[in-house]
């Protein structure tokens, strides 16, 4: 009886051990981009950038990119524009768009030839854009009850203005609504809100220049637009399915020990569909080197669904090798191990739904 007794103590521990390691499995920090705090310049080195995006689509999961179109503008002091002046620097070529891919389908283009001056002797000048972007930052470790941020990032690309030089900064200047316009919702997702942040670029390298240590340093700004999927409609798209699937594992145990075929073929059926399952729910997404939640869901289905056959296999010799005599008993002792296993997987699921999502 003390042989029962810690063997289930065993088995217990041993299906804890696999819940709390699925749930944190895979939450490693993400990559980041090398960025350092932008300094706080004094008024003649500052060059101000706002931007408003009318319109954002063809967003891909798949290749971590969506389509953008809209406008930004600069706003520089007179001592910036002097040396714009004195260095003939193209207005066109003050700033680029890093993020942006697939150059020969961007357009960029002045909404006019020269800034425009405004009182207290400031300039203005506008730029219409429309691109694609790619969105490093991506993370889908919460799929499908994703967080998006789609950022577009301006960075000022004349030498002169690195940080090894005349170290000009941009500053972002927006209100919260300002930057988000009439067509920048997306289809399956929630608006949630935006924000802009201001940094300093650090290429691992110096572009040639051996006078200074910081010519690969430029300032950034960046604009991001946050979005989050509806948790409802994910939850009946991705979720449900593998509930039922689940269901159907935990049902299983309920029929009768003798019952060998049809038990037997509930755990490998349950385990062939939660594989196609899983894989259409990844057709739009890109290789990923993490798991995500619902990664974690399947990976625990594909354990009750394997230990089930398993235990299947263990019932169906046990009850064919007893004799008449110990059918009974043998009937009692299954039903005892069906169950320990049902509450297992149950405590299990509960686990992982819940716990899942707030490892990450």
């Amino acid at each position: 009886m003390k042989l029962k007794r810690s063997g289930m103590a065993g088995l217990i521990s041993l299906v804890v051990v696999l819940i709390f390691s699925l749930t944190f499995l895979g939450s490693d920090a993400q990559h980041r981009a090398q960025l350092k705090p932008a300094p706080v310049a004094p008024p003649e080195r500052r060059i101000e950038v706002g931007m408003h995006i009318k319109n954002i689509y063809n967003l891909s999961l798949k290749d971590k990119t969506f389509n953008a179109e809209g406008w930004f503008w600069l706003k520089w002091p007179e001592s910036i524009q002097q040396q714009i002046e004195t260095d003939r620097i193209p207005i066109s070529q003050l700033v680029e768009l890093v993020n942006q891919v697939e150059s020969y389908d961007a357009n960029l283009e002045l909404d006019s030839n020269e800034p425009q001056r405004l009182e207290g002797g400031r300039y203005l000048q506008l730029f219409r854009f429309s691109a694609k972007f790619y969105d490093d930052l991506q993370n889908l470790r919460t799929f499908p009850f994703d967080n998006l941020e789609l950022p577009i990032t301006v960075e000022l690309r004349p030498s002169q203005f690195s940080m090894g030089d005349q170290a000009v900064v941009l500053v972002p200047k927006l209100n919260a609504t300002e930057l988000q316009g009439d067509s920048v919702n997306l289809n399956g997702y929630t608006l949630e809100g935006s924000k802009s942040t201001s940094a300093i670029h650090v290429y691992q390298t110096t572009f040639g220049d051996e006078d200074s240590s910081k010519a690969g340093e430029f300032s950034q700004a960046t604009f991001e637009v946050h979005y989050h999927t509806n948790g409802w409609a994910s939850f009946y798209r991705f979720v449900l399915p593998w509930m039922a699937v689940m269901v159907i594992l935990l049902l299983a145990p309920n029929l009768e020990g003798n019952l060998n075929d049809l038990r037997l073929a509930i755990p490998s059926t349950a385990l062939l569909t939660l594989v196609f399952l899983q894989e259409g729910a990844h057709s739009k997404l890109p290789p990923l080197d993490y798991l995500t939640y619902l990664d974690k869901l399947y990976l625990f289905g594909y354990l009750v669904a394997t230990a089930e056959f398993c235990l299947f296999v263990w019932s169906t010799n046990l009850f064919s090798r007893a004799s008449n005599e110990e059918h009974t008993a043998v009937m009692a002792r299954i039903n005892r191990v069906d169950l320990t296993y049902q509450l297992c997987s149950i405590a299990g699921m509960l686990c992982l739904l819940l716990l899942g999502r707030a490892a990450h």
